[in-house]
């Protein structure tokens, strides 16, 4: 994945992966040789058990919690096939698209600030990349997360390029959005697309902070 060439050229030593359902993305970075920690974070409890079990070495922390701009609990909906699953609602769009993204129950979880849980994960001298898959909470994860943003160098998010989820931000507003925060694009890859038409839905920008070389 291109990913990995970032996080070799930059030494990442720390990897946030905020929205990490049942570890695909720790999992696929082991796979792929990443050697250094991660912490993964994931609300939900059935699919938090999952997590833990994926979790199968020192360097790779788990915590039971959401992230995003504020300390405290949220309600997520739990969808179907549970990797759609947002505390914000799907919009009829893409009910339409992919049925399975319906909400089948709501639970309520906790939810916190990367300010608030991000300093004790970081060490000194470490070079931080923050991946966020929250099906359309990322501008809430970014707000959230002022207060370390200068202690992260990269930043990876999977983002609509129109709005399927109601409210969130779209690829132009994610684009705007950090480099009001310092940081440039640097790469662009689809993520999703739809079944039918294949057209992209969304897209997983990168960013780096400071100017492009």
């Amino acid at each position: 994945m291109k990913e990995e060439r970032y996080l070799v050229r930059h030494g990442v030593t720390l990897y946030l992966d905020v929205g990490a359902n049942a570890g695909q993305t720790g999992q696929r970075l082991r796979q792929e040789g990443y050697a250094g920690r991660i912490a993964s974070f994931e609300p939900i409890a059935a699919v938090f058990a999952r997590l833990q079990a994926a979790a199968d070495d020192p360097d790779w922390a788990v915590h039971h919690t959401g992230v995003g701009d504020r300390d405290g609990t949220a309600t997520i909906g739990v969808s179907e096939n549970f990797v759609s699953s947002s505390i914000l609602p799907a919009t009829d769009r893409l009910l339409a698209i992919h049925a399975p993204v319906r909400q089948a129950r709501q639970e309520e979880i906790s939810i916190a600030r990367l300010d608030t849980v991000a300093p004790a994960l970081i060490r000194p001298g470490d070079t931080v990349c923050l991946k966020i898959d929250t099906q359309g909470f990322e501008r809430a994860v970014i707000e959230g997360a002022a207060g370390v943003l200068d202690r992260i160098l990269l930043v990876r998010m999977e983002v609509a390029v129109h709005e399927v989820y109601a409210g969130e931000m779209t690829v132009a507003e994610a684009i705007s959005l950090m480099a009001d925060r310092g940081f440039g694009l640097i790469e662009a890859w689809p993520a999703w697309r739809h079944p039918d038409t294949a057209e992209v839905l969304h897209f997983d920008l990168f960013f780096r902070a400071g100017a492009p070389d």
